[in-house]
């Protein structure tokens, strides 16, 4: 049989870390996330709220996906499924997406590399389009540290990509 194995790089270990140029890139494990979705879902979340360049806080928090649309971080454990009492459908998505943290000074600047993103221009949505890959982005804890949610199949897609944005500052 045939082995294509060095063909591909090996998958990125779950708790994969870069620095350089004063820049560090890691993957992050969340404990949960939670897609809700529902009408009045923002006004019904209790907690803080992510949006667009807003710098969120603390461990549980939602972001805002769209008006109808958010996902809770590391929120209390909800039963999948419709909620008639609140008119939202609860579906977890832990394993949907993976979580990559870049920081440091120059980390607005890579990330422009791949997105034209302005902390001028605020949106209630944290969703982007970044290096081609749909994905969540906002900044947590500081004003320089990122965090982005995108689909686990391409995390080691925007990794690299990162990479070769950190390379070229």
């Amino acid at each position: 049989m045939r082995d294509d194995s060095q063909r591909w790089d090996a998958p990125l270990p779950p708790d994969y870390a870069h620095s350089a140029k004063g820049i560090t890139l890691t993957r992050t494990t969340l404990a949960r996330q939670v897609v809700v979705s529902g009408p009045r879902v923002l006004t019904q979340i209790e907690g803080p709220v992510a949006e667009w360049p807003g710098i969120v806080t603390g461990q549980s928090y939602a972001l805002c996906l769209r008006t109808d649309r958010v996902l809770l971080v590391n929120g209390p454990p909800l039963s999948e499924g419709w909620h008639e009492g609140t008119d939202q459908a609860v579906s977890d998505a832990s394993d949907a997406y993976a979580v990559v943290d870049i920081s440091g000074p120059r980390s607005l600047e890579v990330l422009t590399r791949g997105a034209e993103l302005s902390l001028q221009h605020p949106s209630k949505s944290v969703a982007r389009l970044l290096f081609g890959l749909g994905v969540f982005l906002y900044r947590h804890d500081s004003e320089d540290r990122f965090r982005i949610h995108v689909p686990s199949s391409q995390a080691d897609a925007l990794i690299q990509s990162i990479k070769g944005a950190m390379a070229a500052c």
